[in-house]
């Protein structure tokens, strides 16, 4: 853990914990890129053909697995940060 201030702001910075993509299905990893690359959920069902409901689906699942409430987190997880 390291502690810094710096600009009147205190920053905590902790180790990354790394995560197996192997817990994401084929799917689910598609639909986390698309988010990444900032993919609306509208886009993502259009470009994969499925429904907003499908797309909803996957992302309930990938946020549960990896244990995250946001795309924004989400997205970090798998950037290993």
């Amino acid at each position: 853990m390291l502690d810094v201030s710096e600009l009147g702001l205190r920053v905590v910075l902790t180790p990354a914990v790394r995560v197996d993509v192997g817990v994401l299905s084929p799917r689910e990893l598609q639909v986390a890129r698309m988010v990444g690359m900032g993919s609306t959920n509208k886009m993502i069902a259009s470009s994969l053909g499925i429904s907003l409901y499908t797309v909803s689906t996957h992302l309930r699942r990938i946020f549960a697995k990896l244990d995250v409430s946001t795309r924004a987190a989400m997205v970090a997880v798998l950037a290993g940060r």
